[in-house]
């Protein structure tokens, strides 16, 4: 268990250093430093920097300052309005100096202070979107502040407000807040969240408006909080998936010249696909054919490309959109990807895993897939990537895969040095990949009774 502890408590640490050890400010930091972390302290919201400037309440002064006139600004808040701003300016500035800075920040109460002033300043817009500004930054990497209030505040920016650049600055707000933390992402999912993501998309919107929704969307999907066992990212998915996918398929569409919105777009729907019906749709709605055009359309993109076979690797998962995409010819631009991008070893992967997922119990597809060249760049990406255990693993699975139903197809990879390839992954990263490359090999029919 990561033990942790207050500024306070540190401060006195790097007092006592100096005072009865007569340390100088940066010796005293940096003693009190090793003695923590060597108890197994997370110093990561400590401020260290407060005492080597000798003077540890530096930015308490400053934020207590800051939040006093701020309170009695709010108080009489007609005609105040350009005071205001540049408090919050400053309460900005100081958060995004680091998490410590932030988190100091909530002890002091300026969560309170920035969600008073989203009520009182909703009508007026400069002054909304510095406060929006400020409480993301002060919960970034600082979610635990969110409270019932907070959350009525969010919706209704999202539910009245016109102005597109708030929206999308309380959409940043909702996504910070959903970041490492499962009761946050409950509780502003419960408030129906996924029907005004809806509303927002079925508007004219923004390419803007669309990657910050795609953002929240990816945020409620997250499985990253530590302190909680299971969360509920799976109905997450599933409850937007059955209310957006469609949407967000056709947005593919409409801004299929913006690179940045098809990549957040692409990058969404892989998170929530997560039911076989789910695939259906994304078919049913042109999203393979969609994918193909990518391939075709942005040959250069790293980047699309990667994301689109990962895409590709979630809508393997239904057989029948499987079988649908080979027939279609997505073969051969798997292929031609995986050859042009031999040198990015996340591209490679992804493109070995989309391989795998295509080829399972499907000798058709393997076939399709042998005879476009799967063996060959899945091969050439292994020995480009030999140091990589993740590209061993997964070019592993993908020659098994292919060869596993149809023996005919071992030949073309032996020929091309399969074997030695394989051993060579065994021998750097047996740890790691132990089981995936002895199998390999056993499917292609080579002796590993001496492995």
């Amino acid at each position: 268990m990561v033990r942790v502890i207050t500024q306070d408590t540190f401060d006195e640490a790097v007092k006592e250093n100096m005072e009865e050890f007569d340390m100088n400010p940066e010796e005293a930091v940096q003693e009190a430093v090793e003695q923590f972390e060597a108890q197994g302290v997370d110093l990561s919201n400590i401020m260290k920097e407060v005492i080597l400037d000798n003077s540890p309440t530096a930015s308490r002064n400053k934020l207590t300052a800051s939040l006093d006139n701020m309170g009695k600004l709010i108080q009489n808040p007609s005609g105040n309005e350009k005071a205001i701003i540049k408090e919050l300016q400053e309460l900005k500035d100081e958060c995004d100096k680091s998490i410590a800075h932030r988190v100091l920040a909530g002890s002091f109460g300026t969560y309170s202070v920035l969600v008073d002033v989203l009520e009182l300043f909703q009508s007026v817009d400069e002054v909304s979107t510095k406060a929006l500004s400020a409480i993301s930054a002060l919960m970034s990497g600082n979610p635990d502040l969110l409270d019932k209030r907070g959350i009525e505040i969010m919706i209704k920016y999202l539910d009245h407000e016109r102005n597109v650049d708030i929206q999308n600055k309380v959409l940043e707000w909702v996504k910070v807040c959903c970041i490492k933390h499962e009761q946050n992402r409950q509780e502003i999912f419960n408030m129906k969240i996924p029907t005004r993501l809806k509303m927002l998309l079925d508007k004219d919107t923004t390419p803007v408006t669309v990657r910050h929704v795609c953002g929240v969307m990816r945020a409620l999907v997250l499985d990253d909080d530590i302190r909680v066992h299971c969360g509920k990212f799976h109905e997450h998915a599933r409850e937007l998936a059955a209310e957006i996918l469609c949407t967000l398929t056709d947005l593919l569409r409409k801004f299929k010249d913006d690179r940045e919105t098809v990549s957040d777009v692409i990058l969404t729907l892989t998170a929530l696909i997560v039911r076989n019906e789910f695939c259906e749709k994304v078919d049913k709605a042109g999203g393979i054919i969609f994918i193909m055009d990518v391939f075709v359309n942005y040959p250069a993109s790293e980047k699309l490309n990667t994301l689109c076979l990962k895409l590709v690797k979630g809508l393997a998962g239904n057989d029948d959109v499987k079988a649908r995409m080979v027939k279609q010819g997505i073969a051969p631009l798997i292929v031609s990807a995986l050859h042009r991008h031999e040198t990015s070893a996340a591209l490679v992967g992804a493109g070995c895993t989309a391989i795998t997922a295509l080829s399972l119990r499907s000798p058709t597809n393997s076939k399709s897939l042998y005879d476009a060249g799967a063996p060959e760049v899945i091969l050439q990406g292994m020995k480009i990537h030999v140091k990589d255990s993740s590209v061993q693993k997964q070019g592993s699975w993908a020659i098994r895969n292919i060869v596993s139903h149809n023996k005919m197809l071992c030949q073309g990879f032996l020929k091309l040095g399969a074997e030695d390839i394989l051993r060579t992954a065994l021998k750097l990263h047996r740890a790691e990949c132990d089981y995936d490359a002895r199998a390999a090999l056993r499917d292609l029919g080579c002796d590993t009774e001496q492995l």
